[in-house]
Parts: structure tokens; sequence; C-alpha cells
């Protein structure tokens, strides 16, 4: 009761400053409150998609595309499936851990930084987002004003060289929803951008996403349905479980191998 009542008062607070200067800019964790209380979370949600990985090295086949099942039961759990191979392949997210099988054996204990799109979407208690990022690599102690797409973004991170992107959410000031995400890892370098974002009851997903990695468009997905549901077993998520199934393959590096091999696929 007592933290709800200093959340409410550090609000009121901020708009209230807000409101006398048009220069005000949010600390990170009121400013992601703000997105959780657009974009709720429910119990869980079913999502399609088709998502089509961008292959230059072949002119004739320039893209794969897969159509994949994301199944999130919240908090801070996840599921993503493909359902276009006739093989198995796919991942689990449970509070910051992470297994992906693949071709009956598990690949891979750590998440490829392709797939870290989700993070937005999975972690929505604002706390756990403003984790979320510090592990990612964000300066959570910034915040500023940057225009993008015409239109005027928080962003949370630290700017590195004016007129580049650097590691950072940025938020749409006018409706407090996610836009783009910035990270970088291990010398590589993710972009995602969250377009059309669409309600559900109180819910909001974004339907197309676009990946672009070290500067090349990498991926694009399309969201055809996202509905809320809350009938998801527990044992879908249980990573102990899951990982106790499947053989291990030797260890690879997991950010390469991702990116290799789903567009050769």
């Amino acid at each position: 009761m007592k933290k709800k009542f200093l959340i409410l008062f550090f609000l009121l607070f901020s708009f209230l400053l807000a409101g006398t200067s048009s220069a005000f800019v949010p600390q990170a964790p009121h400013l992601l409150h703000l997105v959780m209380q657009k974009i709720k979370q429910p119990v869980g949600i079913e999502a399609f998609q088709i998502r089509k990985f961008f292959n230059y090295e072949n002119s004739e086949n320039i893209y794969v595309e897969l159509e994949e099942k994301l199944i999130y039961l919240y908090p801070n759990q996840l599921r993503s499936q493909i359902l276009s191979e006739a093989t198995t392949n796919f991942y689990v997210e449970s509070d910051f851990e992470y297994i992906k099988i693949s071709d009956g054996a598990v690949v891979s204990r750590d998440k490829p930084l392709v797939e870290q799109y989700t993070d937005i979407l999975l972690y929505r208690d604002y706390e756990t987002l403003l984790t979320q990022l510090a592990l990612s690599g964000i300066d959570t102690s910034k915040v500023s004003f940057q225009r993008y797409d015409n239109k005027i973004c928080y962003v949370i991170g630290r700017s590195q060289e004016k007129g580049k992107n650097f590691p950072g959410l940025w938020i749409e000031k006018e409706t407090f929803l996610p836009v783009k995400y910035v990270i970088e890892k291990n010398s590589q370098r993710v972009e995602v951008l969250y377009h059309n974002w669409q309600k559900i009851s109180k819910t909001m997903y974004p339907m197309q996403i676009y990946i672009f990695f070290n500067d090349k468009f990498f991926a694009m997905i399309d969201v055809k349905t996202f509905d809320l549901r809350s009938d998801f077993s527990p044992a879908l998520f249980n990573i102990d479980h899951i990982g106790s199934l499947y053989p291990q393959k030797k260890p690879v590096n997991e950010l390469d191998n991702h990116v290799k091999d789903t567009i050769h696929r």
C-alpha cells in the first residue's frame, strides 16, 4: 500500500512539473510505468505471425518465410515455436532464463540478440522491463528527447554520438508506445522497430515488427492474429523439465549460428 502511494505521489508530482515546464523529462521508472499503463499486462497472449528472414547472398531466394506461434504467460514467460517446419524447433524464456530446442536437441541457453525484440512485449511490469533494459546494456539513468520518424520521442539510454543510433528504447511522447529498441552485444548490433499497435480489450500489441542486424534489414514480422488467453499449461514454460527431455548439442556461437542457420534453413 505504501509503495503504491509513493508511485502515485511521484506521478502526480511529475505531471505538475510537466505543466510548468515544457522541457520536463521523466525518469526511466516513471516513463516505463506510463508505457505499461498504456499497453497493459494481461494474463496471457497467443499470437500467430509470419516472419521473413532476408538472405542477401541468394539472389533467387532473397528471403525465407516461417510461420510462428508465440505464447505469453504473464508474468515473464514466453514460448515461441516455428510451425512451418517438420522438425521440433522452439524456444522458451522464463524469468530471465532461456532454452532453445532445435532438431530434437538443446542448442542454446543464451537468447540471441535478434530474438530480443520480444523484450518489450514480454516484460510488462515497469520494474522488470527496467532490469531487462539494463541487462541489455542500456543506460537507464539517462532519458532525453529525440526526433524519430518525424515524431518527438522520449529515449531511455545514453547518446554516444550525435545523429547516430545508440543502445536505448524510443517511446513516442504523445502515445507512450515503444517505437524503437536498439541493443548491442559483442560488437553485434540489433535495431527493432515496432509499428501498428493494435488493442484487444485493454492490451496492445504491435502488428508489424522490423529487425535490423548490424545495420542490414534482417527480418520482417507480420502478426496475423493475437488473442488473450489464460489456459496455458505451466509445463510449456518449465525450462528445467524441457531441458531434461532433450539431449545437449555441442555449444556453438549462438548469435552467429542463429542468424546463419535461420536464413539458410
